[in-house]
């Protein structure tokens, strides 16, 4: 497997990053901390791995950092078994799945992830996310994130991919093609009985057998219920029969009817009496109002009586007080006539110096608005003839096209240019000629070719040599690739030189540097045009308008005051403070003035105040001492207070009399009373009603199962419950011997997977022989031990001695895991399992020295394989001389 490019945009951290070109052989992409390498490795696993339609918690964290409005899309270009794929999916908005290769069209949808299970030896999961250790095949292995490379080798699901590439090399120590056809059909034999977890399997002749046993027991059971169930319903039956009958020979029924016909009786009486006492008691009630209206009527008469004499007492006060007060608010009135036309006497006064001194103003003010328009004209001129100069150069910039963003673009594509060309020279082979003497040698395209010229072969190329035959001439190392880079690079900067109207970099530098003195001549004269006019040209001509219009207004206003205004001949600072003291003067009298009027106005208010509201209550008690003397002469002419009195005395004789009927009435009521009866009366009728209801339960109850009883007994269910018990039994003797051939099935492949596994004791031997080359160049006479059944790094043994991994050194774990990692690659990919290895910051723990001895393994390793370095740390990489990348 070949990844040739990867475009990932939106993706997490990553708004958009593109790595184009990878080599098949050892690629080296460079980032700083936070730039996304993880991110890029992550979004290759969902590329491949991940389904796009998927919601889970893992395809949640695609989403970029930006907002949920964003669509997280992958795009991989790679090779496989010859043939060239293009990937590319969209997670979460809007997903997507497509992907193009060796067929007639490209394969879409759900049918991109069958189809990548297919080329690449994976399963899907069933639900959920894709893991690393479940799903992926040997891509856990292969492909090492952040901060795992020294903590074992992650084989996972990719167990499956190494053991089959091992039996490829070591099939005859495990029986060959015999033994595996052997193992496969106990295999078949056992998953005919049981799951791989070793459960009976869902359609196994045991689990047959035994849903069958399951269900007939139970029918078997529902049976026996119901035979059962028919015995409690005859014994029911005899039981409502006898309660029935016990019934009707006591004649309850006719006895309760007897007894609520005494009790309906007894509350007829007992209703009678309560109509009496209520009579009586009404009686009373009435009497008792008849007192309370005697007696209130007698409180109203003297409390009218004193009424009358405290309303005459307090308008003889109030007439008393008017008088004074009405002589106090006509002296108020007089002190506000005289403060009146004395504010007016100073508000005049005041009136005529604000005159003067407005006039002294504006002569004052003309003048200096006038001196602030000329200033003002004079910088708008200078700013105008500064943004003319300003209009001239920016034109003359304009012709310019190129700026810094295209130079950086120019020598990025001739830096691109010349790496191409540097590395077509490496790769390309030099050939010469020496033909002898009559000899002669022609090119491909028949051109003779001179004695000892020297030519670069690009491509395959087919020389003619006279005399002898023709020579075919395969360059390796991608020579024709880098050929087609040089044109590509080559015609991207003509076209980037072209855009700018340059011929050369060094004419688009030229331009660049004059479109630069420009711009540097531009921004002094804007710096002195802003300093003229912050605020812009057009802000300053408003304010000349402004002040033009201002200085104008002046003029106008100056010229239309009347001769001799403000009695001053001069505008001279002296008379201007004559006027200003003069002011002040008028401004102090003025405010004398108004405080007088303000004081005297404020005590006459009081005054008339006090007065209409000793008028008001005058009135209002004198009505009111005529009101309740004529209240009291009518009640009197009415009804005397003596006839109110006799009128009491009446009243309370008749409330004697008609509480002693009251007492009377209720001693003959509380003999028996009505809640009594009512009580007695309801508890007869409940229980008459009760007696009724049960004997008709009864009677209902007996005719229904007297039905189910004869319904049941015709249905045979004893002669059912007696066919059910034997065929459980014959169920029970066939699951009997079914288990007996499962488990012969299952120890028979038990039993040749344990002799399998001993036999897998030699399998190690290819993984330590690609291991030992690499090995020796970090630590010599050492040798890897690796788990025989999980092939999980069990630790190293050095001059004889077992050191378990977990206790090497963090440099010495990845050291190890690394180089056992591009052995396990080497042994995928010769048995035609995809291997292309990644590695994200995998050697962080790796001193100098063996940093070193690390690169000749991944150089070496380089040659079979195809090897990604994901780093940070550029320094430790750049000798290497690999394709580096940039994020």
């Amino acid at each position: 497997m070949h990844l040739k490019s990867l475009r990932v945009t939106e993706f997490a951290s990553i708004m958009d990053a593109s790595l184009e070109g990878l080599d098949p052989g050892l690629n080296v992409v460079v980032g700083d901390n936070e730039a996304g390498k993880s991110t890029l490795l992550k979004a290759l696993r969902a590329a491949f791995f991940q389904k796009y339609r998927g919601r889970g918690e893992a395809v949640e964290a695609f989403l970029p950092y930006g907002g949920d409005g964003r669509r997280p899309t992958v795009s991989v270009g790679f090779s496989h078994d010859g043939a060239d794929y293009l990937l590319s999916k969209s997670f979460l908005t809007r997903p997507a799945a497509e992907l193009a290769g060796p067929w007639a069209s490209p394969v879409s949808g759900d049918a991109v992830e069958e189809k990548l299970a297919e080329l690449l030896g994976f399963v899907h999961p069933g639900r959920g996310d894709s893991k690393l250790s479940e799903h992926q095949g040997a891509f856990g292995l292969l492909w090492v994130e952040q901060g795992r490379s020294n903590i074992g080798l992650d084989i996972g699901a990719g167990r499956d991919a190494v053991t089959a590439s091992l039996e490829g090399e070591v099939g005859t120590i495990l029986g060959g093609e015999r033994g595996r056809a052997l193992i496969n059909a106990a295999k078949a034999l056992n998953d005919r009985h049981f799951t791989a977890t070793g459960r009976i399997g869902a359609n196994a002749p045991l689990k047959a057998i035994d849903d069958e046993l399951a269900t007939a027991r139970q029918e078997l059971s529902q049976k026996r219920a119901a035979f059962g169930e028919l015995e409690q319903k005859l014994k029911r039956l005899e039981d409502r029969r006898r309660a029935l009958k016990g019934y009707e020979d006591a004649k309850t029924l006719e006895k309760a009817s007897e007894a609520l016909r005494a009790a309906e009786a007894a509350l007829r009486r007992a209703e009678d009496r309560d109509r009496e006492w209520q009579a009586a008691h009404a009686a009373v009630k009435q009497a008792e109002a008849m007192r309370a209206g005697a007696v209130e009527a007698l409180k109203r008469r003297d409390h009218l009586t004193a009424q009358s004499a405290a309303s005459q007492k307090a308008f003889e006060a109030a007439a008393a007080d008017f008088a004074e007060i009405d002589a106090a608010a006509r002296s108020a009135a007089e002190t506000v006539s005289a403060a009146a036309k004395a504010h007016d006497d100073a508000r005049a006064a005041l009136k005529s110096a604000e005159d003067r001194h407005e006039a002294h103003r504006r002569r004052a003010d003309l003048a200096r608005e006038s001196a602030a328009r000329d200033r003002l004209r004079s910088v708008v001129e200078q700013a105008g003839n500064l943004a003319e100069k300003i209009a001239a150069l920016l034109a003359r910039r304009d012709l310019i096209a190129i700026d810094q963003k295209a130079l950086t673009a120019i020598d990025r594509a001739e830096r691109a240019r010349r790496d191409c060309e540097v590395r077509l020279q490496v790769a390309a082979p030099a050939v010469t000629f020496e033909p002898e003497a009559g000899g002669g040698v022609r090119a491909p395209d028949g051109r003779a070719i001179l004695s000892g010229e020297t030519q670069r072969v690009v491509s395959p190329s087919r020389f003619l040599l006279e005399g002898f035959g023709a020579v075919t001439i395969e360059p390796g190392g991608g020579a024709a690739n880098l050929e087609s880079e040089l044109r590509e690079a080559t015609g991207a900067l003509d076209k980037l030189l072209k855009a700018c109207g340059s011929e050369s970099e060094a004419d688009a530098r030229r331009l660049f540097a004059k479109r630069q003195e420009l711009e540097a001549e531009l921004k002094l004269l804007s710096t002195r045009r802003d300093a003229l006019v912050p605020e812009g040209l057009d802000a300053a001509r408003a304010r000349l308008g402004a002040a033009e219009a201002a200085v104008g207004r002046l003029t106008a206003a100056v010229a239309g005051e009347p001769d001799g205004a403000g009695n001053l001949a001069d505008d001279s600072e002296t008379a201007g403070d004559r006027l200003v003291a003069a002011l002040e003067t008028a401004r102090r009298n003025a405010a004398a003035a108004d405080e007088a009027l303000r004081i005297a106005s404020r005590e006459s208010e009081a005054a008339t105040l006090a007065r209409v509201s000793a008028e008001s209550d005058l009135t209002h008690f004198k009505s009111q001492a005529e009101r309740a003397r004529a209240d009291v002469e009518a009640a009197e002419a009415g009804l005397s207070r003596a006839a109110l009195s006799e009128r009491l005395a009446e009243a309370d004789a008749d409330l004697e009399a008609k509480r002693g009927r009251l007492s009377l009435t209720q001693r003959q009521r509380e003999e028996e009373g009505a809640e009594a009866a009512e009580a007695r009366r309801k508890a007869a009728e409940k229980a008459l009603r009760q007696i009724s209801q049960t004997l008709q339960h009864l009677r209902d109850e007996t005719i229904g199962l007297e039905g189910e009883v004869r319904a049941a007994g015709g249905s045979g269910v004893g002669e059912a419950v007696q066919l059910l018990e034997e065929r459980i039994a014959d169920l029970e003797r066939r699951r009997q011997r079914t288990s007996l051939e499962a488990d012969a099935a299952r120890l028979l492949y038990r039993t040749l997977l344990d002799a399998q596994r001993t036999a897998r004791e030699h399998w190690l031997g290819p993984i330590k022989t690609r291991v030992a080359p690499f090995l020796k160049l970090l630590h010599p006479e050492s040798d890897i031990d690796l788990d025989e059944e999980t092939l999980e790094l069990r630790g190293l043994r050095r001059q004889g001695v077992e050191e378990r991994f977990d206790r090497l050194s963090a440099g010495a774990r990845e050291q190890v895991a690394v180089i056992t990692r591009l052995a396990l690659a080497q042994v995928l990919k010769q048995g035609g399992h995809p291997a292309a290895v990644i590695l994200d910051d995998a050697l962080v723990n790796t001193d100098e020295l063996r940093l070193e001895r690390m690169h000749e393994v991944l150089r070496a390793a380089s040659r079979e394989l195809q090897v990604i370095v994901l780093t940070c740390r550029e320094r430790d990489f750049r000798d290497l001389g690999a394709p580096m990348f940039r994020l």
